[in-house]
């Protein structure tokens, strides 16, 4: 059975945030990077895992309260670390994370917790 490892698009460091960033930077990383969720690591040398930020929480945190995108912390809007897949995770597992969480994309972790990749309902949907 395939995993997430296998359809997954691998990360760049530039593509992540922290929890101090603004959902500002975090609305402009997904937008850079193309992807529907941004990782949200301790620092941008390890990619520690902390949590993830998505385009609905930016929506409905933000923009749906009226709040100053670059006045609002990651941190206020983040999801926990458990929204996201294991490298290792079955597909069915991963379709069910994402439904879960109401997501278009989720990051995903290594065994050490750090975040190799994005694996996303169109990535699923070519496996």
């Amino acid at each position: 059975m395939s995993c997430c490892s296998d359809v997954m698009e691998p990360i760049e460091a530039s593509s992540c945030c922290t929890p101090q960033d603004s959902a500002a930077h975090a609305a402009q990383t997904m937008r850079d990077s193309g992807c529907g969720c941004a990782p949200v690591v301790e620092n941008t040398e390890n990619l520690k895992l902390v949590g993830v930020v998505t385009e609905r929480d930016v929506c409905c945190s933000v923009a749906a309260d009226d709040r100053r995108a670059s006045e609002v912390l990651v941190e206020e809007i983040m999801r926990p670390a458990s929204a996201c897949c294991g490298a290792d995770d079955p597909l069915p597992e991963a379709r069910g994370k994402l439904h879960e969480h109401q997501a278009t994309s989720l990051p995903v972790v290594d065994k050490a917790g750090s975040c190799c990749g994005t694996v996303s309902i169109h990535s699923l949907e070519k496996s």
